[in-house]
C-alpha cells in the first residue's frame, strides 16, 4: 500500500507521535512505503525519533484518537506488542493503585488478558519473557510472574477464580516497592538496613495497600502475604513451616524465583534457562514441591520458546516452540557462529544428527533486534 499520488503528503510532526500510545494515522516514507500502521503502538523514543524524521501522513489525515484497544482482543495488533502494551497497563497499576477507580476490575482485566494469551499463544507468551524489552525490571517482573503462572496453571485443576486471584497476586505481590526494585536491578553493593527492613516488610505491606484499595478478597492477601515463604522455614516475614504455606502461595513463590533467575540484571546476564531449571530442580523436596518444579520444566521447555541455543551446524538459532521431544524443540537459525545475521530466520529441524541442539546461548550472542524475531509469533 502507498500514498495516493495525487494528494500532497503531510509531514509528521511531533505531536501526533506519543511513546506508549497508539499512531492515529498511518505512516509512509517519503518514496510512499508504508512504515508503520495506525493503531500499532509506539514503544520507543528511537522509533517517535523515526517516525519524525522521516514519516508522512496522507492530505488531511484523520488524526482523531483511537478507541481504547480491547485487551482481550489479539488479533490486531502483534503479540508482543500485546504484551508491551500489557506493560503499560501493569505499570499504571503499579504506580497508581490507591488512585484507580476499581482497581480489583483492573486487575482481573489484565489477569484475564494473560490467560486469554496462555490459554491461545502459548509459545509466544514464554518467548516474551526473553524478548520483550522493558524499562522498569520491578514491572516487568510483575508480568513475567503473572504470565509464567497463566502458563503453569493451563491443565491445573483449581477451585473457581482461584486462577485468576493467583495471577491476581504475582501481579500485585510487590506494589509496595516497585521503586525500591528499580533501584536494585542496577545495584552491586549489599542491601543496606532500610534496604533489607523494606524487602522484609512489602509482604504484609503490599497486602495493606490492596486493602486501601479496596480489594478485599481473602486469598489475594495471604497469597501476596506469603510469596515469599519458604517450605525450610527461613522465608518472610513470618518464617511459616511447610505446613503452613497454601499451595498456591508456594506455586508463586516457584514463579517467582524462577523469573528473578532468568531476567537480566544490569550487571550480570540472565542465567541460561536450563542453568536456572537445574538450580530449582537441585533443591526438590527440600524447598520445592517436585510437582511444581515437574510442571515447570513440562511447561517451558528444557530449551524454553524465546531462548537461544547453537546447532551442530555452527549456527545460532532462537527456540520458536516445544518440539515433539523436550530436547528436540523448534528452533529459527539467526545467524552462522561467526557470520552476518541472516536476512530472515530460516526453520531447522532440530531432530536431524546434523542439526541438533549442542549448547543453550545467551542472548547477547544471537546480535539480533526484537523485531526480527517477532514475526516468528504472528498469530
Amino acid at each position: 500500500m502507498t500514498v495516493d499520488s495525487t494528494k500532497k503528503p503531510a509531514k509528521i510532526y511531533s505531536a501526533m507521535v506519543e511513546v506508549g500510545k497508539v499512531l492515529p494515522v498511518d505512516v509512509y516514507s517519503d518514496t510512499g512505503f508504508l512504515l508503520l500502521k495506525r493503531g500499532h503502538y509506539v514503544l520507543s523514543p528511537d522509533l517517535k525519533q523515526k517516525l519524525v524524521q522521516m514519516g508522512y501522513a496522507e492530505a488531511k489525515a484523520d488524526v482523531r484518537a483511537l478507541d481504547k484497544p480491547n485487551l482481550n482482543d489479539f488479533s490486531k495488533l502483534s503479540l508482543f506488542e500485546d504484551i508491551a502494551f500489557l506493560q503499560v497497563r501493569v505499570r499504571n497499576v503499579l504506580h497508581r493503585a490507591l488512585t484507580i477507580p476499581n482497581l480489583e476490575a483492573r486487575i482481573m482485566e489484565l489477569t484475564q488478558a494473560l490467560i486469554r494469551m496462555a490459554e491461545n499463544h502459548h509459545d509466544a507468551l514464554v518467548a516474551s519473557i526473553f524478548l520483550v524489552p522493558f524499562s522498569e525490571y520491578s514491572v516487568a517482573h510483575s508480568l513475567h510472574t503473572a504470565a509464567l503462572l497463566a502458563i503453569l496453571t493451563r491443565r491445573v485443576e483449581l477451585p473457581p477464580r482461584h486462577r485468576e486471584i493467583l495471577i491476581c497476586a504475582a501481579l500485585t505481590m510487590n506494589i509496595s516497592q516497585v521503586e525500591l526494585q528499580n533501584e536494585l536491578y542496577g545495584q552491586r553493593a549489599s542491601l543496606n538496613e532500610h534496604q533489607r527492613q523494606a524487602i522484609r516488610d512489602h509482604p504484609l505491606m503490599s497486602s495493606a495497600i490492596l486493602r486501601e484499595a479496596g480489594i478485599d478478597d481473602q486469598l489475594w492477601h495471604t497469597l501476596v502475604q506469603t510469596h515469599h515463604e519458604s517450605w525450610e522455614g527461613t522465608g518472610y516475614p513470618q518464617g511459616l513451616t511447610k505446613e503452613q504455606i497454601l499451595p498456591p502461595a508456594h506455586l508463586l513463590h516457584l514463579a517467582d524465583i524462577t523469573c528473578a533467575k532468568l531476567l537480566p540484571r544490569r550487571y550480570r546476564s540472565a542465567l541460561l534457562p536450563a542453568t536456572a531449571l537445574g538450580q530449582i530442580f537441585q533443591r526438590k523436596d527440600r524447598e520445592f514441591d517436585l510437582a511444581f518444579i515437574t510442571l515447570l520444566i513440562r511447561e517451558i521447555g528444557i530449551y524454553p520458546p524465546g531462548s537461544f541455543v547453537r546447532l551442530a551446524s555452527d549456527e545460532i538459532c532462537v527456540v520458536t516452540a516445544s518440539g515433539a521431544q523436550p530436547r528436540e524443540p523448534m528452533v529459527a537459525a539467526i545467524r552462522r557462529g561467526d557470520g552476518p545475521t541472516y536476512g530472515e530466520p530460516l526453520l531447522r529441524d532440530t531432530s536431524k544428527p546434523g542439526l541438533r541442539i549442542v549448547a543453550p546461548c545467551h542472548a547477547d550472542e544471537a546480535r539480533v533486534r526484537v523485531s526480527f524475531l517477532a514475526r516468528l509469533w504472528k498469530a
